[in-house]
């Protein structure tokens, strides 16, 4: 083998090391902090249970232990946010497939919260419209669980490739433009997350020591601002891709990809229970989506 290929070789290696690394460590943050929010959150509800008079923030933070499982899904869903900019270079398909996946998780983590505030968990079988709510959700949640996995398997079942051999140049340009715009989202959603989080202490702060009544809503605050950013950034590489591929059925389905996300974001603000149906209709499109959109290129291009 030539020198310069074992090179090449070796260089591959390296960068996939690397990144099986980075991968590796941001693991382990997430796992760590993640256990440490949750061992700390449950210390809260303890002290908030046995003091006397615990101070107004602290008995804000509630009696019943349930709700410190809320805390480690929340760093759960923000490291999935960082791993859906990851995607966004790779293939569109990864990067509204982990979009679904946040939805998803979104929901799930709902019911934690949910029934820490219920008096008795025993209300869990009376059924009343607030229980009622709670079961939606998460019947909502699994029901997107298939729907993700699905769209993962359409998108790995494609008949031909995305790009002809012509649209390689195109392609390599392409992929670095979406490389410069994950790193501006990073940047973004990290000021976004840190300008969210000032907002929800400053709003505890008023509600516990001001009496205020309280606006922001823990399960989505946050995640509204990231899919609305991830509309205009979907809307963005739609119009860069035209560089790549002007084809009718590669623009319809990234066009649809954003219909799919603007569905999804409205899902987030809509009262309950028809957030979950915006949702479900919003994930359902995606696939049909794709699912044609396989078939069209299977029959338009069969020798691929």
């Amino acid at each position: 083998m030539p020198a310069h290929s074992v090179r090449r070789s070796f260089a591959a290696a390296f960068d996939r090391l690397n990144a099986e690394d980075r991968r590796a460590w941001l693991d382990r943050l997430v796992v760590n902090v993640s256990i440490a929010g949750f061992l700390v959150h449950l210390a809260l509800v303890f002290l908030s249970r046995t003091l006397s008079h615990p101070p107004a923030l602290l008995a804000a933070v509630g009696h019943n232990y349930l709700s410190a499982i809320y805390t480690p899904f929340s760093f759960i869903l923000f490291f999935e946010v960082l791993m859906l900019i990851a995607a966004l270079p790779q293939s569109t398909t990864q990067s509204i497939g982990k979009q679904y996946e946040i939805v998803s998780l979104i929901f799930i983590r709902r019911f934690f919260k949910d029934i820490a505030e219920l008096d008795d968990i025993g209300k869990l079988t009376q059924f009343t419209p607030d229980v009622r709510t709670i079961f939606l959700d998460v019947g909502a949640g699994l029901v997107m669980f298939l729907l993700v996995t699905v769209f993962l398997h359409a998108g790995r079942r494609r008949s031909a490739p995305d790009t002809l051999p012509q649209e390689s140049g195109e392609l390599t340009k392409f992929i670095s433009r979406k490389k410069a715009i994950a790193l501006a989202l990073t940047v973004l959603l990290v000021s976004l997350a840190a300008i969210s989080l000032l907002e929800f202490g400053s709003e505890a702060w008023n509600v516990a020591y001001h009496g205020a009544k309280a606006s922001l809503d823990p399960n989505t605050f946050f995640y509204t601002e990231v899919f609305t950013v991830m509309i205009f950034t979907d809307v963005l590489i739609v119009i860069l891709s035209l560089a790549v591929s002007d084809r009718y059925e590669l623009v319809f389905r990234n066009a649809a990809f954003v219909i799919s996300t603007i569905l999804i974001r409205f899902s987030l603000t809509v009262a309950r229970p028809s957030g979950a149906l915006l949702a479900l209709s919003g994930m359902a499109f995606g696939i049909l989506t794709l699912l044609v959109y396989n078939y069209h290129v299977r029959i338009s291009r069969p020798s691929a």
